[in-house]
């Protein structure tokens, strides 16, 4: 099928499903997620069909492993999964309704954000997770913006969220805050601490393991005290904090450990394998460019406008009190 058929919601034929995972795979998806043949297919088809008859919906993607991030995210419970999709959808619209052309993946400066390696997946470690690294200090606060940094954590999520076994096993997250200045607390309005808190807590559709944050400085916590009370409890239960790298290499499968931080692969090597998951799954990033759906159209259910894409999620910094920005930034 030519990939342009896989963003029609009602295309003429549907992709089949071919498994990219092994026995363990499939045993931790069947215990974990309630996954199995017969729940997977009449799950997806039920997706499918959602997607088909949603009025907003004009331009989605239905192949089975899209579909299936939702699915496993929500453990197969498909009216969540389907909410999930609509959700993520009508944020993505809000997005670049807001910031136009700079939220698509292959903007220059989305794609700049790639060549400077501040978030680098690794690897999977012997719990099959996905570990990914984050340098704060790699990224020049005047160079960059708080929305380059999440779009470029959006890309690397989408990234690994086309394999498989990030889906089922989730992700282990480093972040490592050496270098941090006021300059990069600066870059965050409250606004966007909502937006990404909104987004970590209800569109991103991963598995977060863990967050080990690493060498935090004093002023880090100006935008942790923020952003921790706005997660759910679940995922903020889950941050670690080391105050070494020693204490870091205690938690972590050091196997895929960068050799910057004590482990036993390059960073260039886990670039280099990163940039060739992006270029192999890079056709679907182009068709996501072209999803849409008109907000402007009653959900289902409703008279008006459905309640979350209605509600103004990422109001202007004139609507909240203070902002990062307004602190004098040396």
């Amino acid at each position: 099928m030519h990939y342009v058929d896989e963003m029609d919601k009602r295309p003429r034929e549907y992709v089949p499903y071919r498994s990219t995972l092994d026995d363990r795979d499939l045993v931790r998806a069947a215990e974990e997620l309630h996954e199995n043949e017969d729940t997977r297919e009449s799950s997806i088809a039920q997706v499918r069909e959602f997607i088909a008859k949603h009025p907003q919906i004009v331009r989605c993607r239905t192949d089975p492993v899209f579909l299936l991030r939702f699915l496993r995210y929500r453990k197969f419970n498909v009216t969540s999964a389907c909410a999930t999709l609509e959700d993520g959808m009508a944020f993505l619209m809000r997005m670049r309704t807001l910031y136009g052309e700079e939220v698509n993946t292959f903007h220059p400066n989305v794609q700049r954000m790639m060549d400077l390696d501040a978030i680098v997946p690794l690897g999977f470690d012997r719990q099959r997770r996905m570990v990914i690294l984050v340098r704060v200090g790699a990224m020049d606060p005047k160079e960059t913006t708080a929305l380059l940094q999440m779009r470029l954590g959006a890309l690397v999520i989408n990234t690994c969220l086309e394999y498989e076994r990030t889906q089922v096993h989730g992700t282990v997250w480093i972040v490592d805050c050496s270098g941090m200045t006021m300059a990069h607390v600066g870059m965050w309005g409250l606004s966007e601490v909502k937006m990404m808190a909104d987004s970590i807590n209800e569109v991103v559709t991963m598995f977060v393991k863990e967050v080990h944050m690493v060498k935090v400085p004093r002023i880090t916590w100006m935008l942790l005290d923020l952003l921790l009370p706005l997660l759910s409890p679940k995922i903020r239960d889950r941050f670690k904090f080391h105050r070494t790298e020693e204490e870091l290499r205690s938690a972590i499968d050091q196997t895929i450990l960068p050799t910057t931080y004590g482990g036993q692969q390059s960073l260039k090597q886990a670039t280099d394998n990163f940039r060739d998951m992006f270029e192999k799954q890079s056709k679907w990033f182009k068709l996501e460019e072209q999803f849409h759906m008109d907000l402007s159209i009653s959900a289902p259910g409703t008279s008006g406008r459905s309640t979350r894409t209605q509600r103004n999620e990422f109001s202007g910094e004139e609507a909240m009190v203070g902002s990062f920005r307004k602190l004098t930034v040396d």
